[in-house]
């Protein structure tokens, strides 16, 4: 496995050169902003994304678990030789964050009071979240809009759920992802399925009737769309005028959890166009290291809405609160001690 650092002025430059340079081989380790007046008097790219390349043949499980000790250690050493680890966290702390996919920026924000606070990491994690406990009562329309692949219409379907037989509100049903195959047809029977009205539109003219229509026969609509690449912006602009032409009252910008950092670093980044209103965290039974949805929200100070934890419509989803999330931050080393109780039994 080749490990090689790229470096440039910011970071969507620098993931570009990544990917021109080795495709989909490429696993990212780690990501770093130079800060300070050393770097800048000696004129040094502020970013550097650390990058390792897999053998062509695939990255298996003994691959996988070889990128991410490198990457703690990795993250170990840059950190000493950069002056930059949190020092009031607590050593056993730190190693903990990082295990959980914490960056070192993050986790200088969980620092304790004073170094005589023991305990409490939970309870600081909890405290960086904030949440909306949902969709709001009184909104009218909402929109789910993320990068491709994050499961955006099966989320769609069980917030709709949640409000029809949870809420009993009427919800109504709403999709612009025209151009995936077999996506108008997946939403169109999960509403067929739950008795609830659908609408199609493939213009900003037609997403602005559907929307009124739909808020004839419904209290709420929600609204399913396509999933877009982040690094286009002539598709995000195309897509956003759509979504501008419902009048969003909620916008829901849709992650992964099981993402690497410097990907949800940058669609968080351009997603911001359709000026969400909340973040929606999909795929948490898959995550290795929660510990990224605590980095975007550090960097994109936004409440969280709803996590989904499988494919199960509408079982897997609940509305975020605090203490769930700093649960799931954690989840690989509680995992992780339980299963060594386990075999210490």
């Amino acid at each position: 496995m080749m490990v090689r650092c790229f470096e440039g002025r910011s970071l969507p430059e620098v993931m570009e050169r990544v990917w021109q340079e080795w495709g989909e081989e490429a696993l990212i380790l780690y990501t770093q902003r130079r800060r300070g007046l050393w770097g800048r008097l000696r004129r040094l790219p502020p970013v550097r994304v650390w990058a390792a390349r897999l053998p062509s043949s695939g990255a298996g499980e003994e691959w996988k678990r070889a990128a991410l000790r490198l990457e703690e250690n990795l993250e170990w050493l840059t950190a000493t030789l950069w002056g930059s680890a949190p020092k009031a966290l607590f050593p056993e702390e730190v190693h903990l964050l990082w295990r959980c996919g914490v960056d070192m920026e993050t986790a200088r924000a969980l620092s304790p009071p004073s170094l005589a606070f023991r305990g409490g990491l939970r309870e600081r994690i909890a405290q960086r979240f904030t949440v909306t406990e949902g969709v709001s009562p009184r909104t009218r329309l909402a929109a789910l809009v993320g990068p491709t692949g994050v499961g955006k219409t099966t989320t769609v379907a069980k917030i709709a759920a949640l409000e029809r037989f949870h809420r009993r509100r009427r919800v109504a049903l709403v999709t612009v992802d025209v151009f995936r195959i077999g996506a108008v047809q997946q939403l169109e029977t999960y509403a067929r399925l739950m008795g609830l009205p659908f609408f199609v539109a493939t213009t900003a003219e037609e997403a602005r009737r559907c929307a009124q229509r739909a808020k004839e026969v419904a209290d709420l609509v929600l609204v399913d769309t396509i999933g877009r690449n982040p690094r286009r912006q002539e598709h995000l602009q195309s897509l956003w005028e759509l979504v501008q032409a419902m009048e969003p009252q909620e916008v829901h910008l849709t992650l992964p959890a099981n993402g690497n950092d410097a990907d949800l670093h940058m669609a968080a980044q351009h997603f911001q166009l359709f000026r969400p209103t909340s973040l929606l965290f999909t795929k948490l039974d898959e995550a290795i290291r929660p510990g990224v949805m605590l980095n975007v929200v550090h960097r994109f100070p936004l409440p969280i809405s709803y996590l989904t934890t499988g494919q199960e419509v509408p079982e897997d989803i609940e509305v975020a609160t605090p203490e769930r999330l700093a649960e799931w931050i954690l989840s690989p080393v509680l995992e992780g001690m339980l299963s060594e109780k386990g075999h210490g039994a």
